[in-house]
């Protein structure tokens, strides 16, 4: 007797449907992905501005790792400005580290988390008191 998730397959390649590759060869580079990566991996940071990467909305202790966005081979740093604002600097950098994009989000700092929607093409970047602020991909990716 087959396994059942092989006899599934089967018989969904019999009726003609799709069968889906596994998640690992499903990453795509016009995807907007998030990765945690150590606090201190950071590219060097534009003047004015500082890596603040926070445990959660309503804790004020560092965490150990900063969520980036990682999309069409860009990744961006959501960091905090020095005089504390309440506004993130969305700093997207190419391989080499060089400065691709800089926009300045309104309404939150302090990063703690991200989430991307591949529904709206936008990425939320949440920061303390549970207030965040969005981007869309197009903002973040190559020109």
């Amino acid at each position: 007797m087959m396994p059942t998730r092989l006899s599934g397959l089967l018989a969904a390649a019999a009726l003609g449907l799709l069968v889906v590759a596994p998640a690992a060869a499903q990453v795509k580079k016009d995807v907007a992905r998030i990765a945690y990566v150590p606090v201190n991996s950071n590219p060097p940071v534009p003047a004015g501005l500082k890596v603040t990467c926070l445990k959660g909305p309503d804790v004020l202790a560092p965490s150990k790792t900063c969520p980036v966005v990682k999309y069409q081979g860009i990744t961006t740093w959501a960091y905090s400005f020095i005089d504390n604002r309440v506004s993130m600097a969305l700093v997207s950098y190419d391989a080499q580290n060089k400065v691709v994009r800089n926009v300045t989000k309104d309404g939150a700092r302090y990063v703690w988390t991200i989430t991307s929607s591949a529904r709206n093409k936008t990425v939320t970047f949440g920061g303390q008191a549970k207030q965040s602020v969005s981007a869309t991909w197009a903002e973040l990716g190559a020109r």
